[in-house]
């Protein structure tokens, strides 16, 4: 899809909703991608940030953030972790916590959260990055342990879930960013009325309560300040990409 986008007539017409993989993972994972992240789109607005939850398995001696830190500095490697594959922001945000944290834990990458999160509640790994709505009702059921959050805010949908930037690693601030693009080149005068609908449509009562009901923190933008956005992602996920180790053919 990215592609096809990247390669449109830039006449308005064609529009792209994504997340940040598309503009600041996968150019700097994959050894090519068949468009120029930076170069062949242009942001009309973010719409929402996808933030992802520390959570453990109850077989972890920790009930908060700082009794797992604890407990992990003193099993150094004994502690799994699942993500939904190499260089997935659950695999790239984990790394960076483990790099800061002081903390040591073996990776096990599944195909998918799809696949991740079974792991996680039958106790095949014990820690993992994930969506606050995969894990919901087990948080509830007791089967798993929300601990923090991995976003640099916490969301207003879960308020009492602190974040990780509070609890012990000032500026921590991991999440996928939800955005819709066009083409390079469409006219600003058209980026600009695509801008208006997608600020008025976010806004509304019916989208706004449906988007928050995903336990997403809801943002919206200038393209200005999307463009300015996704140029900053590149170049921060350039060095995490890297501490990660991950890279596909």
């Amino acid at each position: 899809a990215a592609e096809m986008v990247s390669k449109s007539v830039p006449d308005g017409y064609t529009a792209y909703i994504c997340d940040s993989a598309i503009w600041a993972i996968n150019p700097h994972l994959y050894a090519k991608v068949p468009y120029r992240p930076l170069a062949d789109f242009a942001g009309i607005s973010t719409i929402s940030t996808l933030p992802t939850f520390l959570t453990v398995h109850p077989s972890v001696p920790a009930t908060t953030y700082a009794e797992f830190i604890a407990y992990a500095k003193k099993n150094p490697g004994k502690l799994s972790y699942a993500s939904a594959g190499n260089g997935s922001i659950h695999h790239i945000t984990t790394e960076l916590f483990k790099s800061l944290a002081g903390i040591s834990m073996v990776h096990v990458p599944y195909k998918g959260m799809g696949q991740a999160g079974p792991a996680l509640i039958a106790g095949d790994v014990q820690v993992a990055f994930s969506s606050y709505t995969a894990m919901a009702q087990y948080a509830r059921a007791g089967k798993v342990r929300v601990l923090a959050s991995a976003d640099g805010k916490r969301t207003p949908a879960l308020p009492d879930i602190p974040t990780i930037a509070e609890l012990g690693i000032p500026g921590f601030d991991m999440a996928s960013m939800l955005g819709a693009l066009v083409p390079a080149g469409v006219p600003r005068d058209i980026v600009a009325k695509l801008n208006a609908g997608v600020v008025a449509a976010v806004a509304s009562p019916e989208v706004n309560a449906k988007i928050a009901g995903f336990g997403v923190r809801i943002g919206t933008s200038t393209p200005e300040q999307f463009d300015a956005l996704m140029r900053a992602e590149y170049q921060k996920y350039a060095k995490l990409v890297k501490l990660s180790g991950a890279k596909l053919d």
